[in-house]
């Protein structure tokens, strides 16, 4: 593997990292920078990402630890050792795999949407409920006593 093709799957693997946690390249320089002990830009991150800027091992090590990478699959990517057949084979394989994955995506994110949406609900009908049911208790214990208070006055 070239220098060059190293700093491309070295950058695709950062920004797909930074994706999959929902970050900004502003957000990662943040974390980024806070690792390292100085500031980073979120160019310093777009230049990573595009295998356009040179990593030092200091950062290559800061940057594993702010996405929660191994370090060793960073620094030796696995090389593809398959004839042309499997390597188209296995490409469609993974394409396969990626819709499948994408349309779970949608489908937990619809879920997840959905939830946000009925959960306000569930809690102000439960808050509702529990005042209710407080309201309830408290009136009967308001007849219990006064049906006591109300019978001890009778003996009297």
């Amino acid at each position: 593997m070239t220098v060059e093709e190293f700093a491309q799957v070295f950058g695709g693997t950062v920004r797909k990292a930074r994706e999959n946690r929902m970050w900004t390249q502003a957000e990662l320089a943040k974390r980024f920078g806070q690792a390292l002990g100085k500031d980073v830009s979120a160019l310093a991150v777009s230049r990573i990402e595009a295998a356009q800027r040179p990593v030092p091992l200091a950062e290559v090590a800061a940057l594993a630890e702010v996405l929660n990478l191994e370090l060793d699959p960073l620094l030796n990517p696995v090389p593809v050792r398959m004839s042309p057949s499997e390597l188209e084979r296995r490409a469609g394989q993974v394409r396969d795999e990626i819709n499948e994955l994408h349309q779970r995506e949608v489908q937990l994110m619809a879920a997840f949407a959905s939830t946000q949406q009925e959960l306000p609900r569930v809690r102000d009908r439960k808050d509702a409920l529990e005042r209710e049911l407080l309201a309830l208790e408290r009136v009967t214990r308001k007849g219990v006593n006064g049906e006591q208070e109300h019978s001890e006055a009778a003996e009297r």
